[in-house]
């Protein structure tokens, strides 16, 4: 019996092996299935955008229908919030699912993954890329900075992390921010509705947990993210640790702006309520300047 240790039966053993016809069937074979599947994944990522974009064209032509007085502008803003909304909920849901039903991805943040796990990550991308789109097409490019550039940091990360398969835990815990973008969105469009002046409990319910959740789902989750890539994780090559800390830097910028500009608007710390209009409704400033 030979003592040869045995190794793993993959795509670069069979490279390795004499060119017989049934390692060369087989080789081809799985270059098949990962073209077909990087097709659908490309297919899926595309129209995840179209759905979105008919999404906003409906609900553009219901808020038109249902508040006539409002003006192009405050339509305009309620309408691509409610888009956001959509990807913030649906991230959530898949995210807070495949972390309660699977401790892999907090054991094994680098090496773990999953097949289901890619079309949570295929879907932000898509929403993404939809909303890039979407500002570019509004004339809100020139003014939404920040948002590009978080995006564009987004993006990257998810891309490498879907060529590399690694990293899907730390991507997975990273997706918790959209459970506060909920409350986020929410917030937003029920101040475009006036409904905030009221100053319902409901309301102030809504902007107490939008706080509470910004501390856990935003700040806790990026802090947590950073000790991992600097102290616990030994496994992610520098250069990929580099461009993570940075993004999460970034995003730590991008947390405490939202959290400066909540407290101010909705009058935490001894600030009074603010009541604003459709153009800085947006927390972290108007995305489209009015010409005079």
């Amino acid at each position: 019996m030979s003592s040869e240790p045995r190794r793993a039966f993959t795509a670069n053993t069979i490279s390795n092996e004499p060119n017989t016809p049934m390692s060369i069937t087989i080789s081809t074979s799985i270059i098949d299935v990962m073209k077909s599947s990087n097709m659908f994944r490309l297919a899926f990522l595309i129209g995840v955008v179209v759905v979105l974009r008919l999404e906003y064209l409906l609900a553009a032509v219901i808020v038109k229908r249902k508040a006539r007085e409002w003006s192009a502008n405050k339509v305009r803003i309620f309408t691509a919030r409610v888009i956001s909304l959509t990807h913030a909920t649906l991230s959530s849901v898949g995210c807070i699912c495949s972390l309660s039903s699977d401790s892999h991805y907090v054991k094994e943040p680098y090496d773990y993954s999953t097949y289901s796990a890619q079309y949570i990550f295929l879907f932000s991308m898509g929403y993404f890329i939809y909303d890039m789109i979407d500002m570019y097409i509004h004339g809100e490019a020139l003014y939404s900075k920040e948002y590009y550039i978080h995006h564009s940091l987004v993006l990257t990360a998810f891309s490498i992390i879907l060529r590399t398969g690694k990293l899907f835990g730390f991507a997975m815990i990273g997706l918790l921010v959209e459970v506060q973008t909920i409350f986020l969105h929410l917030r937003t469009m029920i101040r475009l509705t006036r409904y905030a002046k009221k100053k319902s409990r409901a309301y102030n319910a809504l902007i107490y947990a939008n706080m509470v959740c910004l501390f856990v789902f935003r700040h806790l989750t990026t802090t947590y993210l950073l000790y991992v890539m600097l102290y616990k994780d030994e496994k992610c090559p520098m250069p990929l640790r580099a461009f993570l800390v940075s993004g999460l830097l970034f995003l730590t910028y991008h947390n405490t702006h939202l959290t400066i500009s909540m407290v101010k608007t909705d009058g935490f710390f001894g600030y009074e309520m603010q009541s604003v209009d459709e153009d800085h409704a947006d927390p972290l400033g108007p995305v489209k300047v009015k010409k005079s």
